[in-house]
């Protein structure tokens, strides 16, 4: 940082007067600048630190309120967890209806197989009985227009 060519004539005519003997006028103006100068330094260092603290409790304030933020955030983050598990077990009890509708599907599709089965045997034992009877009825037949 540089010093202003001012400034620095200034602290030289400052730092000479301080050179001259106490009870001098010289000396006398030399140190009462001197103490202006340090208490307008203390001044400002003072109003810099108030200001420190002003960002500084600023600074706290948005912590508080992104710390508020980051809570909701969780409680909305847990929420959607225990939505999610819930959405899990509801596939699951899906899946698992799923599963015995397929099992029944199946069960089903056996009871038709069976059930074709005994249709068909049956059919062939309607069959068997229709050429027992027509070959009967052809006897009967028979025996009527030759008698013996």
């Amino acid at each position: 940082m540089a010093i202003d060519p001012e400034e620095d004539a200034a602290l030289r005519r400052i730092a000479e007067g301080l050179n001259h003997p106490e009870s001098g006028e010289r000396y006398q103006k030399a140190k009462a600048e001197f103490t202006y100068r340090q208490m307008k330094g203390q001044i400002e260092a003072f109003q810099q630190q108030q200001l420190a603290i002003q960002v500084q409790r600023e600074n706290i304030s948005v912590q508080k309120t992104a710390i508020v933020v980051q809570n909701e955030a969780l409680g909305a983050q847990k929420a959607a967890v225990a939505a999610e598990a819930k959405a899990a077990e509801a596939s699951i009890i899906s899946a698992k209806a799923g599963e015995r509708a397929a099992e029944a599907g199946v069960k089903s599709a056996e009871a038709t197989e069976r059930n074709a089965k005994y249709l068909l045997w049956s059919v062939g034992v309607a069959a068997i009985s229709a050429v027992a009877s027509a070959v009967s009825a052809y006897y009967s037949y028979w025996s009527a227009v030759h008698p013996r």
